[in-house]
């Protein structure tokens, strides 16, 4: 149960509070005082999405606070997943908005805006005029029906959701292994020509790099050569024998002052290392030889690699791998009918799992539609609209080439809402045959029957009794009392009959004060809200008879 609203820098609100209670409290007042905002302001804590130009002018921010009651264990598990504290048995919401971002908070602790939408849904459900669009659209009727048994829904939902993917996934890897047998086909001897065109060099890993180091080895042979004589000679002289006297002497020196032993140690590795550097120098200027025709037959194989690696787009090392997966590709083209036969009825065997998955679901829609439509019709009845109502849940069939499209994330199924208000006209799609008022007191009946199915405690409402009058506006009236009887109704109302039945009458008014507009409140007394239904009824000035009249209404109905 909703018990405070405060709200501050909220479009014309600058800073009030609102104390709800049980049972039934009706808003009224001039049009374009607030109401509508009060309404938004409550659609913000439920998880509505906020924005910045509903900051009052001038302000910084926007601050919606409400607190809600919270006896519900199915509404503390929810806070206990999303780790929220407890309050004292209460939730505290708090909404901050302002230009650069937007802070969700329950009981102190930050969260999604997906998790306040998620835990506000098991504690009230809001209806805006907006709302009575959406039954123009079949589109939204899934959601709809879902929402009557949600629980029961997300059980059958869930395994064909997990069946869904699977089918997805697998649909892929078939198709792909289909489109990679049409290119093979279509290119087969492109590939057996490419394989053995790269295949014939017999490349080897690494060879691109040897080849670039010899031919410019060898075409450099006279400066390397020189350069390796001139560095032998200097070996075969004194270069050796004076870097080992000069490690002699440390050596004795060391025996006189302990700081040369390590220059010693420094030396003795010097001196190792470099002898066998002077050993293999001098091998490889005995063995450097120039060879012509090896110069030849690198340089024509380096251009072979080159045309290759042109001709294909790639570098040495892709072209061996390009060699590997078009060994690949020929290796297994007499496995692929096999592969394909393979693929095809694990494609198969899953669409089955999820078809069946999908009817299972279907069959539960069916089942709350014939419920929906049952309590439907009593309830419009009693709401003055005698009619014919049906919930038709549209499957689609198996497509015999598995054919996915027919599947969607919520199943196979499509909805349409059907009625018949005159008798003997026939069943036609609601959309297109109800009028302003029939269709206020059909979304009014999926409302009363929504949030009675889903024990949701509070329930606001902002105009639902739109366009209707007369007896027909008695009658929503007493429905809309019926509802508080076990549940926390708010309501925007311009009826007389509705406001007449309040429990408690809040006024919203508007003052214009130094060239800004200010939203004020109001909790009636017994005569201001007689005075206010008087209103109601009038169309212009409150006479002593519509005075009477409306004590009359209040007082009958107390």
């Amino acid at each position: 149960m909703l018990i405070k609203l405060k709200v501050q820098n909220f479009a014309i609100i600058e800073d009030i509070e609102i104390s709800f209670k049980d049972g039934l409290t009706v808003l009224t007042g001039e049009t374009g005082a607030g109401k509508s905002l009060i309404i938004d302001c409550i659609g913000l804590l439920l998880g509505e999405r906020a924005a910045s130009e509903m900051i009052r002018q001038g302000e910084e921010k926007a601050i919606v606070l409400g607190v809600f009651d919270n006896q519900s264990p199915i509404v503390k598990a929810a806070l206990e997943k999303a780790n929220i504290p407890e309050k004292d048995g209460l939730i505290e919401i708090k909404r901050t908005i302002s230009a650069n971002k937007n802070v969700v908070k329950i009981n102190d602790t930050t969260v999604t805006l997906a998790d306040l939408k998620n835990i506000m849904s098991l504690i009230a459900d809001i209806h805006q005029q907006f709302d009575m669009v959406k039954l123009f659209n079949n589109e939204n009727y899934l959601a709809m029906v879902d929402g009557f048994n949600a629980r029961l829904v997300n059980q059958y939902l869930d395994k064909y959701v997990n069946n869904y993917a699977n089918l997805k996934k697998q649909s892929d890897t078939y198709h792909s292994l289909v489109k990679r047998i049409d290119e093979f086909n279509k290119n087969q001897e492109a590939y057996e020509y490419a394989f053995n065109e790269i295949k014939a060099l017999n490349l080897k890993e690494g060879e691109e790099e040897e080849i670039a180091s010899e031919i410019t080895l060898l075409e450099n042979y006279d400066k390397i050569y020189s350069l390796l004589m001139e560095s032998k000679e200097l070996m075969d002289g004194e270069a050796l024998s004076n870097i080992y006297q000069i490690k002699e002497n440390v050596n004795k020196l060391s025996e006189y002052q302990n700081e040369y032993q390590e220059y010693l140690s420094r030396l003795d590795n010097a001196y190792y290392e470099l002898e066998d550097m002077f050993e293999e120098i001098k091998h490889k200027a005995s063995y450097l030889n120039y060879d012509p025709e090896h110069l030849d037959a690198l340089i024509e194989r380096s251009h072979a690699i080159n045309n290759l690696k042109k001709k294909y787009n790639k570098d040495f090392n892709e072209l061996i791998k390009y060699q590997d997966e078009l060994n690949e590709l020929l290796k297994y083209k007499e496995d692929y009918s096999i592969l394909l036969k393979e693929e095809k009825e694990k494609l198969s065997t899953i669409y089955e799992d999820t078809y069946t998955s999908a009817m299972d679901l279907h069959k539960v829609r069916e089942d709350i539609g014939l419920n929906i439509t049952k309590d439907l019709e009593k309830t419009l009845s009693e709401l003055g609209l005698t009619c014919r109502f049906n919930v038709m849940i549209n499957g689609k069939d198996k497509n015999p080439d598995l054919d996915i499209s027919i599947f969607s994330d919520n199943g196979i199924d499509t909805i349409e809402f059907y009625i018949e208000t005159n008798i003997g006209e026939g069943l036609k799609p609601l959309a297109k045959v109800v009028s302003g008022g029939e269709l206020s007191r059909i979304m009014l009946a999926i409302k009363l029957l929504y949030v009675k199915a889903q024990k949701i405690n509070t329930i606001i409402f902002d105009e639902i009794d739109t366009g209707i009058s007369g007896d027909v506006a008695s009658k929503v009236a007493k429905k809309i009392k019926e509802l508080s009887f076990s549940h926390q109704v708010i309501t925007i109302t311009h009826l007389p009959q509705v406001a007449s039945l309040s429990d408690h009458h809040i006024r919203i008014a508007k003052k214009v004060n130094n060239n800004r507009t200010y939203t004020t409140i109001k909790e009636l007394s017994l005569d201001e809200k007689i005075y206010e239904v008087a209103s109601l009824i009038s169309s212009g000035k409150v006479t002593d008879k519509q005075l009477e009249y409306a004590k009359e209404m209040v007082m009958e109905r107390k």
